[in-house]
């Protein structure tokens, strides 16, 4: 058995990764955005139109520091044109805690410390065909406008809450009819446009 293989039974024994999802092999890359020097590394993608990315974030730096993920994005590897859709960061993410896993909106990071995580993560192009598991994806370049991530987040918090919060079977659909009603009122161009997006 080789190493990558017992990496792996070892993260699924501990809740860190979900069988199907693929060990990324590709480096940290600095979160954009951010004043510290955070890097994320992206495990692996199970769901469909909407579901939940693992990722590893680490804090580089000698400080303390919180890791935000509002207005990350994730890109589909892969020829835009033909593409399925990008994926937005909404919510809480979720990370192991004694009591199983716990939702949070921010994540403190000691200096050299990294932590594994699963963002809630949905559709952003409507227009697009849905992602599947196992479809590879990279953190975009930047982030959303601080515009169109708060009216998505104040939106799919209003959705959550009314059925539950976002743990709730029914919040998937509610908070996915937010995100990609936010994004259609005004298109805004992001990381990873291509032919698809010329009609918009």
């Amino acid at each position: 058995m080789g190493t990558e293989r017992i990496f792996r039974g070892v993260l699924i024994a501990l809740g860190l990764l979900v069988p199907g999802v693929a060990l990324a092999d590709k480096p940290f890359v600095k979160v954009p955005g951010s004043t510290a020097p955070v890097s994320l590394k992206v495990a692996g993608y199970q769901g469909g139109t909407n579901g939940e990315l693992t990722v590893e974030v680490r804090n580089d730096g000698n400080q303390a520091t919180d890791f935000d993920a509002q207005g990350l994005y994730f890109v589909p590897t892969g020829d835009p044109d033909q593409a399925p859709q990008r994926l937005g960061a909404v919510g809480p993410f979720q990370q192991k805690g004694q009591r199983g896993w716990e939702r949070k909106r921010t994540l403190s990071l000691a200096p050299g410390a990294s932590a594994t995580i699963k963002l809630d993560v949905y559709c952003i192009d409507s227009h697009r065909r849905s992602p599947t598991t196992g479809d590879h994806f990279k953190m975009a370049r930047d982030r959303m406008p601080k515009t169109l991530s708060t009216d998505i987040y104040k939106s799919a918090d209003r959705a959550a809450d009314r059925v539950g919060g976002y743990a709730a079977p029914a919040a998937k659909s509610s908070v996915q009819s937010e995100v990609w009603k936010n994004r259609d009122k005004k298109w805004i161009k992001l990381d990873g446009e291509g032919k698809q997006e010329l009609t918009k």
